[in-house]
């Protein structure tokens, strides 16, 4: 099981930030590695990702879901990813504090099982990889956020019976 933890910085509040955050067309763009992600219910995503650690690049068929949404604080998602020989399970989560400045402070977690052949590389590479994507991802965000694009908030709590199955 790997754990990723880390904190980002951004100008706007909360309360702005939040659409940025629950919006697919914003997420499939600031998502690095993102091909297509599909809103299926306003509590489930269903993307693909191509992501390379390395010499081994997969693409994953991905389901999320999100299990909690209390705008504009916290944002939590349970996601499962299959490709050829490589999956995962993840779990993240993200709370909007905002500063003294108005500002905001995204603290965010994640656990992720993986296996097959991108889990051979190991905690170290996947973790850099992991910590570059996520860095990207933040500022693409803060720059649409920056820009003014539009976005609405689609996301909201799947209710508590739904869960993702790993199938693989």
């Amino acid at each position: 099981m790997l754990e990723f933890t880390g904190e980002n910085e951004m100008e706007q509040s909360p309360d702005e930030l939040w659409p940025y955050f629950t919006d697919t067309d914003v997420l499939a763009e600031c998502a690095p590695g993102c091909k297509e992600m599909t809103l299926e219910s306003p509590h489930e995503i269903e993307a693909v990702l191509a992501v390379g650690v390395g010499s081994v690049k997969p693409e994953f068929d991905v389901d999320v879901v999100v299990t909690r949404a209390d705008r504009p604080d916290v944002l939590e998602m349970q996601a499962v990813g299959h490709a050829p020989r490589n999956e995962f399970e993840t779990t993240a989560e993200m709370e909007l504090r905002e500063t003294d400045d108005g500002g905001t402070t995204v603290v965010w977690s994640a656990t992720a099982d993986v296996s097959g052949t991108i889990a051979s590389l190991g905690g170290r590479a996947l973790k850099s990889v992991t910590n570059r994507l996520v860095k990207k991802f933040f500022a693409d965000l803060q720059e649409k956020a920056d820009e003014g694009v539009e976005a609405t908030a689609e996301l909201e709590a799947a209710p508590e019976d739904v869960t993702l199955e790993n199938d693989g």
